[in-house]
């Protein structure tokens, strides 16, 4: 089982990184512009999802979809199927946006695969914009992290959990199978009870990196260049940019591009 299929249990307790705030939402919405058309959703984000006046959204976790979707109505539908099969015609889509979904894929190939296909489904002009989450140049080591988790924490468990995702991304590669980010979590910190009372974490908000345990899932980690090589023939006005001031957003930009 994917812990996908879990996630949704969790959903109401996650904070940025891992879930758009305000600022999140409203840089999204600068960078995509002003849009007369249906907005395609990689995910489905309800923040995201009520941010746009006509949005369909694509995820292939029913779960998700059942569990997180805030319902469809006339102008808001979520679809159930993979990213890479979308079907709806060429230039359908005004803009295409998006929180972490590129990161969701299993490597920089579906990467590639997936801003392409975005392309296609734009209409000329149409805008992407979606959040990233971006290894730094400067890699975060083994002892960085045990300096962070000996002291009270200056950032939360979720930001730290990132951190730990990406220290592991430099060591074997972008493509990170989430299953490692739980085995080196307890091979760096095998008593969580000491690990709550130095950073002052909840035992249970530490206990939910237990969701990815046995989950076949795959996560990919780029840094800039890595995914400046997948971006796509077809675009312009590429833009990196600070999608805002919370834990971790230095390692979280916005990428925005428009199609030719």
């Amino acid at each position: 089982m994917t812990h996908w299929q879990k996630y949704h249990a969790t959903w109401g307790k996650l904070e940025a990184p891992l879930r758009p705030n305000a600022d999140i939402i409203a840089k999204v919405k600068e960078l995509a512009g002003p849009v007369s058309g249906p907005v395609l959703l990689l995910g489905v984000t309800p923040e995201l999802a009520l941010a746009f006046d006509h949005v369909v959204a694509v995820d292939k976790n029913k779960a998700m979809v059942d569990n997180v979707w805030p319902g469809d109505t006339k102008d808001r539908r979520a679809i159930h199927a993979d990213w890479l099969d979308i079907t709806e015609p060429r230039g359908f889509y005004a803009a295409a946006i998006g929180d972490g979904s590129p990161n969701a894929l299993t490597s920089l190939r579906e990467m590639r695969l997936l801003f392409e296909r975005v392309v296609d489904l734009l209409a000329p002009g149409g805008r992407f914009a979606c959040r990233l989450y971006e290894r730094p140049a400067t890699p975060f080591t083994k002892d960085h992290l045990l300096d962070l988790a000996g002291a009270p924490a200056k950032l939360n468990f979720h930001a730290f959990k990132w951190k730990l995702a990406m220290h592991l991304a430099d060591q074997v590669g972008a493509s990170i199978p989430v299953v490692l980010i739980r085995e080196r979590f307890n091979e760096y910190f095998p008593n969580r009870d000491k690990f709550a009372r130095d950073t002052g974490w909840p035992r249970e908000l530490v206990d939910m990196i237990d969701v990815y345990r046995g989950s076949p899932a795959v996560y990919v980690f780029p840094n800039r260049e890595e995914v400046r090589t997948v971006l796509p023939k077809g675009i312009a006005d590429v833009r990196f940019e600070s999608s805002g001031r919370y834990d971790l957003a230095e390692c979280c930009p916005m990428l925005a591009f428009s199609k030719n």
